[in-house]
């Protein structure tokens, strides 16, 4: 499902120049915020089945309500300019109710002008008070990373110690000590120690 934002009031009246560069407009500065799923109950059914009969039935009314004026009504072309006004105006009605239809409108949510949140009109008090502790739950990670990365120039890391990371301890040198094998014995040249026998 996908949510998106409302078009900008002021494109509307590109309408003006023509219906083709309201759509792409609207279409560039519309933002969207993706669902992977969302759950709908039995009301939320019933109320899309009756938005999108609503809007395709004033469709099909007025492209039936504009055959039927063609033919009854007088060729002297004087009723046609109403006649057209009232059919643009159900065509663009139905149009607006059966686009109301999608899930992101039934499930009442819209997303902001900066495309960073989802915004619900008619939320449940427990959907509000879950969503509540899942912001709050963010915040608080957010601002753990924020605080556990590396300083700038000038900042010192704080007292308390970071969450678990892989640190590299620096490898240890080896022991100083005596080798272990023996040094082989010196051999000593001059006159031998101790008393001699003639």
């Amino acid at each position: 499902m996908v949510f998106r934002s409302y078009t900008p009031k002021w494109t509307y009246l590109l309408i003006l120049f023509g219906v083709l560069p309201f759509a792409i407009v609207a279409a560039v500065l519309q933002k969207r915020v993706k669902a992977p799923a969302w759950p709908f109950c039995q009301e939320c059914g019933r109320l899309r089945t009756r938005r999108l009969l609503i809007g395709v039935g004033l469709v099909v009314f007025a492209i039936l309500a504009a055959v039927v004026a063609a033919a009854v009504l007088p060729d002297d072309g004087s009723a046609a300019g109403p006649a057209t006004l009232l059919f643009v105006l159900m065509i663009i009605a139905g149009l607006g109710i059966a686009g109301t239809a999608g899930y992101g409108p039934v499930a009442s949510g819209y997303v902001s002008n900066d495309g960073q949140t989802v915004h619900f009109r008619r939320a449940h008090e427990r959907f509000a008070a879950q969503a509540a502790d899942m912001r709050s739950a963010v915040e608080q990670q957010w601002a753990a990373q924020q605080q556990w990365q590396q300083p700038s120039h000038g900042q010192a890391w704080p007292a308390q110690q970071p969450p678990a990371q892989d640190w590299q301890t620096p490898q240890q040198p080896p022991a100083q000590g005596w080798p272990t094998q023996q040094p082989p014995p010196q051999t000593w040249q001059g006159q031998p120690q101790g008393p001699q026998r003639p």
